[in-house]
């Protein structure tokens, strides 16, 4: 819209306003003075009268009656209302979007001087035409606000939301927050990573952290940054575990990775914590049971544990002695076990194990564990790259058919070997093969 040379020329307080407004914004006079003139027009006022009336109230005096011509005692503001007004007008003038201007006028003014709703009426006026700054509000209709609206409206809103935006919209106030509660939560991906100097959490595709820094903490979310002087650890938490503490949550597929021995969430996920698929990698692994024991066993179809350091027997023992490894399909342990410890493992349909290489290992007692396993679908275990643990050795273990020379290239071996399970028409397809300073032995079961 533009403004009419009639108005510029009749409205001496508009003006004013308009200064007073770039004082406000705290920028310097010659910027001023240019923004001034782009919106109004440079005929509207030339720069000493500009420059008189910008240094006056820059010094805290907002006397919009004083004469230039005689000194005389300064006289009240103009009506503040009308001044707040003139200051969207001014926003509007200069084209800008209603958020980038409200924006600037909380900056300018303060929270306190209008709120969104009426600034919105105030600069959709303006920005259609229409000058009535002596408008009375009290005649319009009580505006309608998202709590008018029908329940099964907002149910069917909330139903269209994805988890991570129904986390958010329950903040709001009681009765959205029953309404979005009503949607169990299901999230396909949850993964969280703590290190010394960062918390960082993916909700499905969407990503937070919470970074350190010299006084306080950084968080970063999807279109926003915040700085704050509490801890990483802290601030982050603020933002996650209401997420996590969501009613009847549920998590198709939950990831945490602590890569740090002392930085530890404590009571991060409540009990029982409803998951499908965990993934655990800890510093030492003694730092997963507290994480593991919170989620609830028979859901928990699928368990990866990982460690920076390796696990010896009698701690990986411990994890075999849980409710969530007995009633798991699938497991993946890094952590030292002897033969006679893979007959626990009867119950999966699939597991990854490390086997001791430190004690003698019987490679065909470990044939006849595995093919008493009835849910097995298929396993892998690896071992320590010894020369007695090499593929040739573990082939010949097996009673397979050893060739002459290396089958790959670099100099690698690998062979395969079917074994009938006696009493069956199945059979246990074995592949032997070494990678770096390990030997895996992968088994497959045919039906």
């Amino acid at each position: 819209m533009e403004l009419s040379s009639d108005f510029i020329r009749e409205n001496e307080h508009f003006l004013k306003s308009c200064i007073l407004y770039e004082v406000l914004q705290k920028k310097q006079i010659i910027k001023s003075y240019e923004d001034f003139c782009d919106t109004v027009g440079e005929e509207a006022m030339n720069f000493k009268n500009f420059e008189l009336w910008f240094w006056r109230f820059y010094h805290g005096c907002r006397d919009f009656y004083y004469d230039l011509s005689a000194d005389q005692e300064p006289k009240t503001l103009v009506d503040v209302r009308v001044v707040s007004m003139y200051y969207i007008l001014y926003e509007v003038l200069q084209k800008k979007s209603i958020f980038d201007s409200y924006r600037t006028f909380y900056d300018a003014v303060g929270k306190d001087t209008m709120d969104y709703p009426d600034f919105e009426f105030w600069y959709y006026r303006f920005y259609h035409g229409d000058m009535d700054f002596d408008y009375d509000r009290s005649i319009d209709p009580v505006p309608k606000t998202i709590m008018d609206m029908p329940v099964k409206l907002m149910y069917k809103i909330t139903e269209n939301l994805d988890p991570v935006e129904r986390a958010y919209l329950r903040s709001m106030n009681r009765p959205i927050k029953d309404v979005t509660d009503s949607h169990p939560p299901i999230f396909g991906k949850i993964e969280i990573c703590v290190s010394d100097d960062c918390l960082s959490w993916y909700l499905e595709d969407k990503m937070f952290y919470c970074y350190k820094g010299e006084n306080g903490c950084t968080r970063f979310t999807i279109d926003k940054e915040t700085k704050s002087d509490e801890s990483f650890m802290k601030k982050g938490l603020e933002y996650l575990t209401p997420v996590l503490k969501m009613p009847n949550i549920q998590v198709r597929h939950l990831s945490l990775k602590l890569l740090d021995g002392h930085q530890t969430p404590e009571d991060l996920f409540p009990a029982p914590f409803h998951v499908k698929s965990v993934e655990l990698y800890a510093f030492n692994i003694s730092q997963s049971f507290p994480f593991l024991s919170a989620l609830n066993p028979g859901e928990l179809e699928s368990i990866d544990l990982k460690t920076t350091w390796a696990v010896e027997r009698h701690i990986a023992l411990r994890f075999l002695e849980t409710e969530h490894f007995k009633q798991a399909k699938s497991v993946q342990l890094q952590g030292r076990l002897n033969v006679e410890d893979l007959v626990r493992f009867s119950h999966l349909k699939a597991f990854e194990c490390e086997l001791e290489f430190r004690v003698p290992v019987n490679f065909q007692r470990i044939r006849d564990i595995i093919s008493t396993f009835e849910q097995l679908e298929s396993c892998e275990l690896k071992i320590l790259s010894t020369p007695e643990f090499k593929v040739g050795p573990i082939g010949e273990a097996l009673g397979a058919e050893i060739p002459f020379g290396p089958l790959l290239p670099d100099g690698r071996m690998t062979l395969t070997h079917r074994y009938q399970i006696p009493e069956s028409n199945e059979y246990l397809e074995f592949e032997l093969g070494d990678k770096l300073c390990w030997t895996y032995i992968k088994i497959v079961k045919i039906r």
